[in-house]
């Protein structure tokens, strides 16, 4: 059982909205994949029949500090991201994560740097607008499209850093350069990204995808496009060879950034839509 007393579960309640079952803005699909996605119980399996609520509470009651505190920690990064933090609860928002952080360990007032904390203190809200205006700005920057492409490899390494993606700038190993990379859900990805005015076609993507596909079994590819793909390119990717690349283009990104979509929760998406349906191109506009 977490160590948390009846005051401090009831600050959660409030924050969350838990009255008459709910837990945020959260349908009862929703839930049982964000909960899965970040502590690994499928809820609805395990507490058949129960509210998102009382699911919420069993966990609490159930489940070590680490578990609790990192999920709860999860809950109101998703806060955040939707913009629900308000004057009127931030008192209350504070208190949680003094809590939350507590649980995992964690101090938001004495930087305690470890390799790989269960999970992120919450400090700082992602400035979303300030992003989609760097973004903008590169858009409408005049240098060649090899220095915008420089642009964009130094703004992603930005932006991922922010959502605690533990991102790397470009690097060359021996016959090859890779533009970056970061992780996901402590899993490895390598960063392609182009900005020019020509669609990518079939042959970079490729390319790349067998570059990601020599490292190991396990990692992975983010391919990131201004111009977006050829429609030849994603009709015939898929075909006679093993995928472990997903894409992107820019545009998706500044739709995400002006929704204020949780970055991880995007890339996720994809990534499960490669695993589960074999599309390596997921849309913003399906998720």
């Amino acid at each position: 059982m977490a160590s948390i007393d009846f005051i401090e579960r009831g600050y959660f309640e409030q924050l969350f909205r838990m009255g008459g079952g709910y837990v945020l803005d959260f349908t009862n699909r929703e839930f049982q994949e964000f909960v899965y996605e970040k502590i690994r119980i499928d809820v609805y399996a395990k507490y058949p029949g129960l509210s998102k609520a009382k699911i919420l509470r069993s966990i609490i009651a159930e489940y070590d500090n680490v578990t609790v505190g990192k999920l709860l920690l999860e809950f109101m990064r998703y806060m955040q991201a939707k913009g629900d933090v308000t004057d009127a609860n931030r008192e209350t928002f504070a208190k949680c994560a003094e809590i939350g952080n507590r649980l995992i360990g964690k101090s938001t007032t004495v930087k305690q740097p470890k390799p790989t904390p269960p999970a992120k203190p919450i400090t700082s809200t992602i400035d979303y607008d300030l992003f989609l205006k760097e973004l903008v700005d590169i858009s409408n920057c005049s240098d060649t499209p090899q220095s915008r492409g420089y642009a964009l490899e130094r703004y992603l390494n930005k932006l991922f850093g922010a959502y605690g993606l533990e991102p790397r700038g470009s690097f060359k190993i021996v016959g090859e350069q890779i533009d970056g990379s970061f992780l996901l859900h402590n899993e490895v990805y390598l960063l392609e990204a182009k900005w020019t005015n020509k669609k990518i076609d079939k042959g970079d993507l490729v390319i790349f995808n067998e570059k990601v596909a020599s490292k190991s079994g396990f990692t992975r590819g983010l391919f990131v496009s201004y111009a977006g793909f050829t429609d030849e390119a994603l009709a015939t990717f898929a075909n006679g060879r093993t995928i472990n690349t997903i894409l992107m283009t820019v545009q998706e990104l500044s739709i995400a950034l002006g929704r204020k979509l949780d970055l991880t929760t995007v890339l996720w998406n994809k990534v499960r839509a490669l695993a589960e349906e074999g599309d390596f191109n997921k849309s913003i506009f399906d998720m």
